[in-house]
Parts: C-alpha cells; sequence; structure tokens
C-alpha cells in the first residue's frame, strides 16, 4: 500500500501566498481546493466577434493549472490541455515551495498570461 499526502486549505493558502507575492497578476487567479487536489484557475478575456477587439464583459475563469498529490512526490503539478484533460508536468514534483518555484521560474506558466 503507498500513502500520498492530501493537500489541505493550508496548502492551499501557502501557494497563494507564495504565487501571488509581488506578482499582480497572479491576485486575480482563483485558487480552491477540490477533491483533495488545488485547482488554479485564470481569468481569460475573449475577443467580441462583432468589435474584433477583446471584451472584459466576456470575462469568464479558465481552469489552468492543478497540483495533485503523488506517490513519491508529494505534489505533482498538472496543466489542463486544449482537449480538456489534465496532463502532468513531469519536472513539477516536490512541496509546495517546490510547485511555487517551478510557476514562479516557468516563461510559460509563471512569466506570461495564460491563453493570450
Amino acid at each position: 500500500m503507498t500513502w500520498v499526502r492530501a493537500l489541505t486549505q493550508r496548502d492551499l493558502d501557502e501557494l497563494r501566498t507564495l504565487l501571488t507575492k509581488g506578482e499582480k497578476k497572479r491576485a486575480e487567479w482563483q485558487y480552491k481546493l477540490h477533491r483533495d487536489n488545488i485547482i488554479i484557475s485564470v481569468p481569460v478575456i475573449p475577443w467580441n466577434p462583432k468589435t474584433k477587439k477583446p471584451d472584459p464583459s466576456l470575462r469568464y475563469m479558465a481552469k489552468f493549472l492543478r497540483v495533485v498529490p503523488t506517490p513519491g512526490g508529494p505534489f505533482q503539478l498538472e496543466y489542463m490541455r486544449h482537449t480538456g484533460q489534465w496532463w502532468p508536468i513531469f519536472d513539477a514534483k516536490g512541496d509546495i515551495e517546490a510547485i511555487a518555484k517551478f510557476i514562479d521560474d516557468d516563461p510559460y506558466y509563471g512569466k506570461s498570461e495564460p491563453f493570450d
């Protein structure tokens, strides 16, 4: 039998604190604890087909990243693929600090706006 550590509200609060420190855009991210996973959703402002410009009135939150418990982890980071399926980021494994550091250092997940 393999034991895995479940994610808690304390882990979610720690991750939110680590990621929003000094990052204004990440303050708009949503962090939710769902079935022992942390789901990170980001705001998306789609183009209005009539005006051909971004339309803030059409803004919605899209699932972007997920932290899951994993054997030998304790946690693994996954991203939402265009197919609607979660896919692991194999280099992002470890405790909450390691996951936050990976997101901070990664050019796509940490430095750029997703879905732009």
